[in-house]
């Protein structure tokens, strides 16, 4: 162990230059708009800065980042490793939550302990990516149905424990994120096909009388079914939401000069609907340049995982760069009225506390992959060349006896 930590502090400086210093610099920018918005939305600026929800965002910054740095120095080989041991203690932490939730009934979500909170379903969010990666490495397990199917259990497991709390945001997140790895992982086409209409008509049977009430509701007004009251289903946020995105212009308020949602129209302004707020103060140019910031983001990531010759390292970007871009489009979409309330957060920019620093973590776990790939043999015993995708190099190694 000691001897890896030597190797891992010689090599800190190899492996910066490209897409880990573009998911660094990325990263950055998100979190410097996230923690200036909160602040203006929760703070504002009579009583200085950073005020106290600026404070407490910010070390949970600093948290997050010494997590993402220190897994950056990590081999991915060691990610695989524990992934298993990663994913059930993940589980163990969302039964713990359960048998809270049937003894005292009620929404449990947190584990708080001394003023120290941690939300579980975020943990698994990784830890499933982790091990679904794992298991759908050598492609075996995509070529049988039982096989398949088994990893779809796996993956079902948190996903239904996460519901049960309820936090069905949270765990819708995982439905693309296992889609993506499974498509990228190489399953036949007419297999995932059939996956997804089977997928489609259990939620479409049974996924309705499961749903809470307010979840229902939410929906109702979504589609305008019925009639719902708008401030027990999230319509009034939606439309006050709008209104303050609207006011915005072009280039907006300014910062902290958006009366709308300081003047408390706008619920959740520093965390759910903290984008409104930046569509408030910075117009559709500071919009932009945080959705400009989300795609270079997912599109590192992609690039990440296009160049990894490793089938781990491949699954997990793909698995991280799908997380982190479907929550940021559905928290936006939220804000607009395009989908339904969900109560998800944006990702990096929200006030919140484990979802930033998982969400860094994440971050952390492709940097590592981005600085040092992994070199596998390839089938052919091939030193130089390129792959069936023209132009994609192949990073191998040839042992001395095919020399």
């Amino acid at each position: 162990m000691i001897s890896l930590i030597r190797l891992w502090l010689r090599d800190w400086k190899e492996g910066w230059i490209g897409p880990a210093l573009l998911l660094l610099l990325t990263t950055g920018w998100l979190l410097i708009v996230g923690t200036i918005f909160v602040h203006s939305a929760a703070d504002g600026p009579e009583g200085g800065f950073p005020g106290p929800y600026a404070s407490s965002h910010i070390k949970k910054i600093i948290v997050g980042l010494v997590g993402m740095l220190v897994l950056t120095f990590i081999p991915s080989k060691q990610f695989e490793k524990y992934s298993a041991a990663f994913f059930w203690g993940t589980i163990g932490l969302l039964g713990l939550l359960l048998l809270w939730k049937w003894a005292q009934g009620g929404v449990v979500r947190w584990i708080r302990i001394s003023g120290f909170g941690l939300q579980p379903s975020e943990l698994a969010k990784i830890s499933t990516t982790l091990l679904v990666a794992q298991l759908l490495r050598n492609g075996e397990r995509l070529r049988q149905w039982k096989s398949l199917l088994k990893v779809l259990a796996m993956a079902a497991l948190p996903f239904l424990m996460i519901a049960a709390q309820p936090d069905l945001g949270t765990a819708l997140i995982l439905a693309p994120t296992i889609a993506a790895m499974l498509w990228v992982g190489g399953l036949d086409t007419r297999k995932f096909i059939t996956l997804g209409v089977a997928v489609l008509l259990l939620v479409g049977s049974c996924g309705w009388p499961l749903l809470t009430n307010y979840q229902q509701d939410r929906i109702k007004t979504y589609l305008g079914i019925g009639e719902v009251a708008l401030e027990s289903a999230g319509g009034y946020q939606v439309a006050q939401s709008i209104i303050a995105i609207g006011s915005g212009g072009p280039t907006g308020r300014g910062l902290h000069l958006g009366s709308h949602h300081d003047l408390g129209y706008l619920p959740e302004d520093h965390n759910d609907f903290i984008f409104s707020v930046i569509g408030e103060e910075w117009g559709l140019v500071g919009t932009i340049s945080v959705l400009l910031g989300f795609l270079v983001l997912v599109l590192t990531m992609l690039g990440v995982a296009w160049n990894c010759r490793d089938p781990f390292g491949r699954l997990v970007a793909v698995g991280v760069a799908t997380q982190i871009g479907f929550q940021a489009i559905i928290n936006q979409a939220v804000t607009v009225g395009l989908l339904p309330v969900t109560g998800m957060p944006l990702p990096l920019i929200s006030f919140g506390g484990t979802s930033i620093v998982v969400t860094l973590m994440g971050i952390g776990i492709v940097i590592s992959l981005a600085r040092k790939p992994v070199e596998v043999i390839h089938p052919d015993g091939l030193q130089r060349g390129t792959s069936p995708v023209i132009h994609r190099p192949i990073r191998a190694q040839v042992h001395p006896d095919q020399l």
